[in-house]
């Protein structure tokens, strides 16, 4: 009987995945209340594409402590409301342009109705 002596497992060694920088911010939006009363607030928000190409956009603006929000009106953009969020959507919007809409939101109760943050898919947002 022939002995046979163990072949030696190959091993290969598989590069570590490199983790991706995060992205360059493509968008900048600012909202502007311009007129606020016990019952809601009109606000205009400006979205910039501040990439390299064009692309759509989506802008979630939030509200906290704010009984039965509802959107009444959106010009200029796509508005929906999801639960205490207004979501705007557009685009796509080429690069170095922007964009103005504004829209117009009620509530039931006593004090101030502003927004408390908003969002930008790609980008930062700001309530002024």
């Amino acid at each position: 009987m022939a002995s046979h002596s163990p072949v030696p497992e190959k091993t290969t060694t598989k590069p570590k995945p490199t983790t991706p920088a995060p992205p360059a911010d493509v968008f900048s939006a600012t909202v502007s209340v311009g007129a606020s009363w016990d019952q809601g607030y009109v606000a205009s928000v400006r979205v910039q594409n501040t990439g390299s190409g064009a692309a759509s956009w989506k802008v979630t603006v939030g509200h906290s402590d704010l009984n039965n929000l509802r959107l009444l009106g959106t010009w200029g953009a796509h508005g929906s409301q999801s639960g205490d969020n207004v979501v705007f959507t557009g685009g796509p919007l080429a690069a170095g342009a922007s964009v103005n809409f504004g829209y117009q939101v009620s509530k039931s109760g006593r004090g101030g109705a502003r927004p408390s943050g908003c969002t930008v898919v790609g980008g930062r947002c700001g309530v002024s």
